[in-house]
């Protein structure tokens, strides 16, 4: 069997062709996407965590009488962030479902394209030039133009979900220097709450821990937020050239 012939027998690899590299590039996208919201992935946890100890610090507060006041209404303020973080982890529920579906249809349509380009360059390796091989070459050149567009579409849906999640990240952020604020005023009210001075310190240590948790996730989900806009751009460039380069 000559090495043309058994080119594309079974067990070969196939040619490297644009779709292939377009598809290696999609992957790590979609998995520094994956990534960035994992970071996230304990956050309604986290929520219900900090809803608790602020419950538990309002009835110490209430336990320590006047001594409390300053405590109590610091719990309010804790309650708010926890509305705030569980709308956070609504919103992200939702951006992930669409990183996701992006990702998952440019890479199922980067596939179709791969044998679409494959058949294309058959076709332009054969000698004849006739009508039928003609009306092939421009149904495949149409067929590739098309997946080419979807693929787009779905790549800017991963960016524009990396987008929201880099947004809720900042949200994050802000509610972290809120936290750390009610967890320093905790701990210096704690010194005037009488007996309930040890309890009120380990409220404040506790949220000290939650806000170490929340710096965590943010930290983690920064780097892939930033390799993945990085990694978004060329995509979005690759993928326009080859859509300019094969227009019909």
């Amino acid at each position: 069997m000559t090495e043309t012939s058994n080119r594309y027998s079974f067990g070969s690899m196939p040619p490297d062709t644009a779709a292939d590299r377009l598809k290696d590039d999609a992957g790590a996208l979609f998995s520094r996407c994956l990534r960035g919201f994992q970071a996230f992935s304990e956050l309604a946890e986290l929520a219900e965590d900090m809803r608790i100890l602020s419950l538990n610090a309002e009835l110490a507060a209430g336990r320590a009488g006047e001594h409390g006041a300053a405590v109590r209404a610091l719990t309010q303020y804790t309650r708010e962030l926890v509305i705030r973080l569980n709308a956070i982890d609504t919103s992200m529920i939702r951006l992930k479902s669409k990183a996701s579906g992006g990702g998952a249809k440019a890479l199922r349509f980067l596939n179709q394209l791969h044998y679409i380009e494959l058949a294309l360059e058959r076709l332009q390796r054969r000698e004849s030039s006739d009508d039928n091989g003609s009306s092939a070459h421009r149904i495949l050149s149409e067929c590739r133009q098309n997946r080419l567009a979807i693929i787009l579409a779905d790549i800017h849906d991963m960016i524009g979900a990396l987008d929201g999640l880099s947004t809720e990240a900042s949200t994050v952020a802000d509610v972290i220097s809120q936290a750390g604020s009610i967890a320093t005023n905790i701990a210096i009210e704690a010194a005037g709450g009488g007996n309930h001075e040890a309890e009120f310190k380990q409220v404040a240590v506790t949220m000290s821990g939650y806000v170490e948790q929340l710096h965590d996730m943010v930290d983690d989900a920064g780097g892939a937020i930033r390799d993945a806009v990085v990694l978004g751009r060329v995509l979005d460039d690759r993928a326009r050239e080859n859509i300019d380069r094969h227009r019909i």
